[in-house]
């Protein structure tokens, strides 16, 4: 859905779900909700699924038509719909897997913004410093032919050296991004990556949670609307956002496949140990296997939630206080030579 932002998609499907209960005909409820869409490219889109379905289009297969926008899950959950005659409780279904994965996606920003803004100041707060204020007592004792306080030296030396190489510096941040950026595209190194940040302390078991709560709800939301298992499997592994996981879901799928249980595949693999296995063998035995994946996706969302306020709560005041301490020092730098200038003056 990268044609469209996710909040447009999310009202737009909770609309459709909504009139699509009025019992209005369906090319109706379509060009209503072109004339009512202010998004350009989605009231595009969509007058051209109307036209589509008037032509005796079916609407799945109108909507394929415009893959940035309807992607392969939110397609075959609409063509599963339609079959099974539960067309406005699929476009539910889609509109709450939208903001869950909305409201996971804005809560990770705040996360980040915090510390992003905290550090520009600071490197604000450096700049102005080495550049702005201190040169004017190094001027000041250069004519009294006195030294500097050594923090204030230090701190001047640091101004010198990034002033002097910070050319060399942001190039070499910028060519060592570019260049990780550029492995990470590759089928290898991405797959290498995605393997590797699930190890990591801290934010692996975040990215682990995300990629699985992603899967399980895109993958009961199929499953509930009688999209074949193989089938929601593969659709649901392209949805994780993490290729080590896709591909071990896709080696499930071959094993469903072979004629092995659905359980008994994931149980192999280590990345869905626990309470995933437990929910699906539960699913399997008791015939509600799309319940117990949601309630699995809605464990793992609230589990990423609560370990991302805590990440927050324990990042932001340790930045606060690195922050804290850095600026003290600049300013205790930037006071030495008041207070040594204090006392040349009384000496003489």
């Amino acid at each position: 859905m990268a044609g469209v932002s996710r909040v447009h998609m999310m009202i737009f499907t909770q609309q459709f779900a909504s009139m699509l209960r009025s019992k209005l005909p369906l090319v109706d409820v379509l060009d209503n909700l072109a004339a009512e869409t202010p998004q350009k490219k989605l009231r595009a889109a969509i007058e051209s699924i109307s036209e589509e379905v008037q032509h005796g289009v079916d609407m799945a297969d109108a909507m394929a038509m415009h893959p940035r926008m309807f992607d392969s899950v939110y397609v075959n959950v609409v063509r599963a719909g339609m079959e099974s005659a539960r067309l406005a409780g699929s476009l539910t279904e889609i509109a709450h897997y939208l903001k869950v994965i909305h409201d996971t996606e804005r809560k990770v920003r705040s996360a980040v913004t915090y510390p992003m803004i905290v550090l520009i100041a600071f490197f604000g707060i450096f700049n102005g410093m080495v550049f702005g204020i201190l040169p004017r007592f190094q001027s000041i004792f250069n004519n009294l032919h006195k030294a500097l306080p050594a923090p204030t030296q230090f701190l001047l030396d640091m101004g010198a050296y990034w002033g002097a190489n910070w050319t060399w510096i942001v190039g070499s941040l910028v060519a060592l991004i570019l260049s990780f950026q550029a492995w990470v595209r590759t089928p290898d190194g991405n797959a290498i990556f995605d393997q590797y940040k699930l190890k990591l302390p801290l934010l692996g078991p975040l990215w682990r949670m995300a990629a699985l709560a992603r899967f399980l709800r895109t993958l009961a939301v199929q499953v509930e609307n009688e999209v074949a298992v193989l089938a929601a499997l593969r659709l649901a592994a392209d949805t994780c956002g993490n290729v080590f996981v896709r591909e071990t879901i896709y080696n499930i799928a071959e094993d469903v496949e072979r004629g092995r249980g659905l359980s008994v595949s994931f149980r192999d693999h280590h990345v869905f140990h626990g309470i995933v296995v437990q929910m699906i063998a539960a699913g399997e035995e008791a015939g509600s296997l799309d319940e117990l994946l949601m309630s699995s996706a809605d464990y793992f969302d609230s589990l990423l939630q609560d370990r991302l306020d805590q990440i927050t709560q324990l990042i932001n005041p340790i930045l606060t206080i690195f922050v804290g301490l850095a600026t003290a020092g600049m300013m205790v730098a930037a006071f030495l030579p008041v207070f040594q200038m204090g006392n040349l003056a009384g000496g003489h």
